[in-house]
């Protein structure tokens, strides 16, 4: 099974023009917050927690990850904004090595940490 956590290399284009920082950002008690999904795969990828959390936690403290049901995306949330914005900034758009597939991330509309049910 491929890994995210292989991550080394790869293409990653720069802060994508009128990426905006996620609701609430600078606002006391919201935890920056985003989802993260992998389109243009040939076969069904499993996004795992474990492999997210060794991809992200590279740039800091992961509060929360939250993959859903099918493995298709989760929702992934930092203790800091700018450790948020550099995982943005460095894996959304990135290729995966050997997968043909493309990570992509987009912050949430909802502060506070909030998770869709």
């Amino acid at each position: 099974q491929q890994s995210l956590a292989g991550l080394h290399g790869g293409v990653v284009p720069p802060l994508l023009p009128g990426m905006a920082a996620p609701y609430g950002a600078g606002l006391g008690g919201s935890d920056p917050s985003f989802s993260v999904s992998v389109e243009g795969m040939r076969f069904q990828y499993q996004l795992t927690e474990d492999d997210l959390h060794k991809v992200f936690g590279r740039y800091g403290v992961v509060k929360n990850i939250r993959v859903d049901d099918a493995g298709a995306s989760a929702v992934i949330t930092f203790a800091a904004l700018q450790d948020a914005q550099a995982a943005v900034n460095d894996l959304n758009g990135k290729v995966l090595n050997g997968l043909d597939g493309t990570l992509r991330i987009s912050w949430l509309s909802q502060g506070g940490g909030a998770f869709p049910t």
